[in-house]
C-alpha cells in the first residue's frame, strides 16, 4: 500500500426533504445571489426546482439562472454562465442536477474567476487557483461530482472531451434526496449505474497488488450496482434502492477508492468511452459499456491477476487458472450489461466500422495512455476492433 492523504471537504446533507438545510449555510456564509444550473424538464419533473427556488426565496437569496445543460455538456453553456456571473451579483454557483450539470457548474466556478478564457483550463494553458463556492444539488447519480474535484466538458471546434481538477472545485455542500431519482428514466438509471461501477473497476483493474482492503470495498459496491440496478427498473420509486445507488454512486469516485494506490486508477476506458460521445453523443455509460469489456478482453491474458479476483469477488468464481477465471469474469460482466439492456457494441451504438479509425484517433491523439498496460495508438485501434 503505498502512502497517501485523503482530504475531501464536500458536507453532504444525505436523505428526504433536505434541499431546506442548504439555506442556513448559504446565509453563515454570507451568499446573496446565485446562479442556478441545471438542465431540462427532469429538473421540475422530480422537485428539485421547486424546492431550491422556494428555499432561496425563502432564504432571501436571489438568482439568475443557466438552463438546457445537455448530456456531454458543452464549453459554449459554460461560457454562458461565466458571461451572467461577471454582469454581477452571484456569490456562489447552485447546480441542480446529475454530473454534466455539476461540471458544467464547476467550470463556470472557475471561469468565473479567471480573466483569460475558460478552455484554457481544459489545455493545460492556465491552471485553476481558485472558484466561486459551490452548492449543488444532485438529481441524478452516475459521476460523483456532487463529492469530487472533477469537471468533464465537450468541445465541438476541437472535438475534445475533457477533464479539470483542482481542490478549488470541491462543492461546499451537496444536498443528495433520493427521492429526485424517483422519476428517472429507466435508461439514465441503467446508464448511470453502468457509470458507477465503471469508477469503481477503473480503480480495482489497475493492477495495484497492494490495495487488497480497498479492492474489496469496491467489490462490495459493484455487487450492491449489480443487484441495486435490475430491482430499480422494475421499481424506480423505491426510496430504499435510491438510497443505495445513490450513496454508491458517492463513494465510487469521491478519492475513497483511490486511498493507498500507485496510480489512482486506470481510466483508459473512460478516455476511449470520452471519444464515441464527442463525436456521437453517445450517452456516457453506454459508451463505458461497450469499451470496458473489451477493453479488458485485450489484456486479460498478460494481466490475468486483477481480473481473476474481480471473478472471486463479484462473481464467485474461484475454479480454474487465473486466466480462466479472468475470462469467466469478463463474460460474467458482459453479460450483466446485457441483462440490463446497456448496448456491448459499436454497432448498437450506431457506429459504422469505416468510422472506427477516426474513432481511435481521437482517443489517442498519437498519445500512449493506460496504467494497467500502456496503450500505443494501434492498441487503441485493435480494442474499438474488439468492441465492434
Amino acid at each position: 500500500m503505498q502512502n497517501f492523504m485523503w482530504h475531501n471537504p464536500t458536507a453532504v446533507i444525505f436523505g428526504k426533504d433536505t434541499v431546506k438545510e442548504l439555506a442556513p449555510r448559504l446565509k453563515s456564509d454570507g451568499i446573496k445571489g446565485v446562479l442556478l444550473v441545471f438542465g431540462g424538464k427532469g429538473t421540475f419533473k422530480s422537485g428539485a426546482y421547486a424546492q431550491a427556488t422556494e428555499m432561496l426565496n425563502s432564504a432571501g437569496i436571489s438568482f439568475s439562472e443557466v438552463n438546457d445543460v445537455k448530456a456531454n455538456p458543452l464549453i459554449d453553456k459554460v461560457r454562458d454562465g461565466i458571461a451572467r456571473v461577471k454582469a454581477g451579483g452571484i456569490d456562489a454557483i447552485m447546480p441542480v442536477g446529475g454530473g454534466s450539470v455539476f461540471d458544467t457548474a464547476k467550470a463556470i466556478a472557475a471561469g468565473s474567476c479567471y480573466s483569460g478564457d475558460v478552455w484554457d483550463f481544459f489545455t493545460g494553458k492556465a491552471k485553476i487557483t481558485k472558484a466561486l463556492p459551490i452548492y449543488g444539488i444532485l438529481t441524478a447519480s452516475a459521476s460523483s461530482s456532487e463529492v469530487n474535484n472533477i469537471a468533464v466538458v465537450s468541445n465541438p471546434d476541437s472535438e475534445l472531451k475533457t477533464s479539470i481538477t483542482s481542490p478549488a472545485l470541491y462543492p461546499r455542500v451537496s444536498v443528495i434526496d433520493p427521492s429526485f431519482q424517483f422519476t428517472l428514466p429507466t435508461k439514465q438509471t441503467v446508464y448511470g449505474g453502468v457509470d458507477i461501477i465503471a469508477h469503481i473497476l477503473e480503480r480495482v483493474l489497475d493492477g495495484d497488488e497492494g490495495s487488497e482492503l480497498i479492492d474489496e470495498q469496491g467489490y462490495a459496491l459493484i455487487r450492491t450496482m449489480m443487484r441495486v440496478i435490475p430491482e430499480l427498473i422494475d421499481n424506480p420509486k423505491d426510496y430504499d434502492l435510491r438510497a443505495e445507488y445513490a450513496m454508491a454512486g458517492m463513494m465510487a469516485h469521491c478519492g475513497f477508492l483511490s486511498m493507498g494506490r500507485e496510480a489512482r486508477g486506470d481510466f483508459s476506458s473512460h478516455r476511449m468511452g470520452h471519444s464515441l460521445s464527442m463525436l456521437y453523443g453517445a450517452a456516457h455509460g453506454a459508451t463505458l459499456a461497450v469499451i470496458m469489456p473489451a477493453w479488458a478482453r485485450y489484456l486479460y491474458e498478460e494481466n490475468s491477476v486483477p481480473f481473476a479476483r474481480l471473478g472471486e469477488g463479484v462473481f464467485d468464481i474461484f475454479d480454474g487458472s487465473d486466466e480462466e477465471k479472468a475470462l469467466e469474469a469478463i463474460e460474467a460482466l458482459e453479460d450483466f450489461f446485457r441483462d440490463i439492456n446497456a448496448p456491448t457494441t459499436l454497432r448498437e451504438l450506431g457506429i459504422k466500422e469505416e468510422d472506427i479509425e477516426k474513432i481511435a484517433e481521437n482517443a489517442s491523439r498519437g498519445e500512449s495512455f493506460g496504467v494497467l498496460s500502456t496503450l500505443e495508438p494501434e492498441d487503441v485501434l485493435e480494442i474499438y476492433k474488439l468492441a465492434y
